[in-house]
């Protein structure tokens, strides 16, 4: 027997002390987030082993024994969270402040509280002597906000026995979103995300006074050069997956509104269809590998005209493209030999998980039971989780959380008073308790 109202509390009270725990990435600091879950674990008699890839930077796990007739589950999320400007909230986002029935604090969706419910879960069935058929792994990681490398991947480097074992991993950003007028509401469970491939452009020319100017300095060349790879229309992929998607959200949209979403490809032939489609930065990135200019370098003063100048541009790939043709796409948009193109880091091969195992299937029925009549849909994100490195340890990798949002709470997400809903609280963890149950219990 659960107590849910007791553990619905509990879970509130978790959620507001870790928040308070400033694990802002840079620096990170998410050792002292994994001594504040090992101190929950431990007062509950759950052993815990923790490991710093670099000086602060923290990694936690806690293992639940099952009875090893099935493979086990990752239970994870990431102990890192990005700045906050505390100008612009209107609470001190490490504050754990409670305030009109919502809980406010940077991580409180993106995503300290899906570890919460994950973490209320182990101690409820611990509690409880739940006999358990599947390993239940706890796992906690650093660094996900600045790409895992001391986190997610340096577990999968240095310390894979934490994962042994395991079918499954559990990780962020799946949820019920309502829309006003919508028939139902979505839920979404990510099988699969964009990978990023970081670029940078180089253009070179001779160096010069800034009050004599010519066509082709290396930042005029620079400029020209993305505004052609930003005007060149790369042409949209329509994974099946991402078909799905738009089918089943067509389907909950009132009136014509979802009138061609259920066949992409032909609608996109239609040029009102297609201005409407990419007028919405969300769709587009949906069926586009997309590039993003986000960091550019000159001079160092205003008076010289620099022999270099750079842009780093945030590519995201799609599932079936690879790195190299995008290189060499974008060089050829570019159209400019004195413009250098090249990948900056090792590029990440997306990766996707069905959406037709034991698992899946028992989240959607978990998002039904949090949400009745709701349209459960496989989602890949655009942007980027650790679930790709879970994946590419042979795991089959989900992001799952039985939050009900709204399109303001979700744009809150890296933004300012990011919050959620103590109602969603209490009744995620025992949505996330019942699942495991359900998918773990003997």
């Amino acid at each position: 027997m659960m107590d849910w109202k007791a553990l619905g509390e509990e879970t509130i009270d978790l959620l507001r002390r870790y928040l308070m725990v400033d694990t802002t990435n840079p620096p990170g600091n998410e050792t002292a987030g994994a001594r504040f879950l090992a101190g929950v674990l431990e007062a509950d008699g759950i052993a815990s082993e923790a490991a710093e890839s670099a000086p602060g930077r923290g990694n936690l796990v806690a293992r639940l024994r099952g009875d090893g007739s099935l493979p086990g589950i990752v239970l994870h999320h990431h102990i890192d969270v990005v700045y906050a400007d505390r100008r612009y909230w209107t609470v001190d986002p490490f504050g754990g402040v409670i305030q009109d029935g919502y809980l406010y604090g940077r991580g409180a969706l993106d995503m300290k509280s899906t570890g919460i419910l994950q973490l209320a879960a182990v101690l409820a069935l611990t509690r409880a002597r739940v006999p358990l058929k599947r390993d239940l792994i706890f796992l906690a990681t650093a660094d996900e906000e600045a790409g895992s490398r001391f986190g997610a991947q340096w577990v999968a480097d240095e310390r894979r026995e934490w994962i042994a074992g395991a079918e499954y991993s559990l990780s962020e950003l799946g949820f019920i979103a309502t829309r006003p007028g919508t028939t139902a509401p979505l839920g979404t469970i990510v099988i699969s995300e964009k990978t990023g491939l970081p670029l940078r452009l180089t253009a070179r020319s001779a160096p010069g006074h800034g009050s004599m100017p010519w066509p082709d300095t290396a930042p005029h060349r620079l400029i020209r050069a993305l505004g052609r790879l930003l005007a060149a229309d790369r042409p949209p992929r329509i994974l099946p997956e991402t078909q799905e998607y738009f089918a089943r959200l067509a389907s909950v949209l009132p009136g014509d509104q979802g009138k061609g979403l259920d066949s992409l490809e032909r609608s996109l032939q239609d040029p009102a269809f297609r201005a409407r489609f990419f007028g919405s930065p969300h769709h587009a990135a949906m069926v586009r590998t997309t590039f993003a200019v986000t960091m550019l370098k000159g001079s160092e003063k205003r008076n010289v005209i620099p022999p270099e100048a750079v842009a780093e541009i945030d590519c995201r790939m799609l599932a079936g493209e690879g790195p190299e043709e995008i290189k060499d796409w974008v060089r050829r948009a570019v159209a400019d030999d004195q413009v250098e193109v090249e990948i900056t880091s090792p590029p990440k091969q997306p990766n996707l998980s069905p959406p037709d195992t034991e698992l899946y299937k028992h989240l959607a029925d978990a998002l039904r039971g949090r949400a009745p009549g709701v349209v459960v849909v496989p989602e890949i994100l655009v942007g980027f989780t650790d679930n790709w490195v879970f994946r590419n340890c042979g795991l089959h990798g989900y992001g799952f959380g039985p939050f009900v949002l709204d399109e303001v709470e979700i744009r809150r997400i890296h933004g300012n008073d990011e919050r959620l809903s103590l109602e969603n609280i209490v009744a995620g963890a025992r949505a996330y308790t019942e699942m495991l149950l359900a998918v773990a219990g003997a």
